[in-house]
């Protein structure tokens, strides 16, 4: 059964792996006890360390992030309605209109990471 919340997907991909809260931390270049919060939900991850987390893991991003409620990640990704072109323009208009450079990066990060993975499946 897939855990709900990012804490628990955090900890869950991390033992599948065999690390210790250490190991994974060495990766990230974070603290164990920052391990230790982001799995018991006491800190919230921010989409630029989850990025870094899904990369240490090894999962793919979407992996950790929590989906619709009973919904498997096999079943949220097996049919993705195709994108038109009028949606595509709908996305890079909005991408542009984003001021913060790091978040214009975090956004390219997340999106390379969707395509990383669908090239695995």
């Amino acid at each position: 059964m897939e855990p709900s919340g990012i804490g628990k997907r955090i900890r869950f991909y991390r033992l599948q792996r065999g690390l210790t809260q250490m190991e994974l931390a060495d990766r990230v270049g974070v603290s164990y006890q920052q391990i230790q919060k982001y799995e018991n939900e006491k800190s919230q991850v921010t989409l630029r360390r989850l990025i870094v987390l899904a990369q240490a893991l090894d999962t793919p991003l979407t992996a950790i992030l929590p989906g619709p409620t009973g919904a498997r990640l096999s079943e949220r990704t097996e049919r993705p309605a195709p994108m038109r072109p009028r949606d595509e323009r709908t996305l890079l208009e909005l991408f542009s209109r984003i001021k913060s450079p790091q978040l214009k990066r975090t956004v390219l990060l997340l999106v390379r990471s969707i395509v990383d993975h669908q090239g695995k499946e």
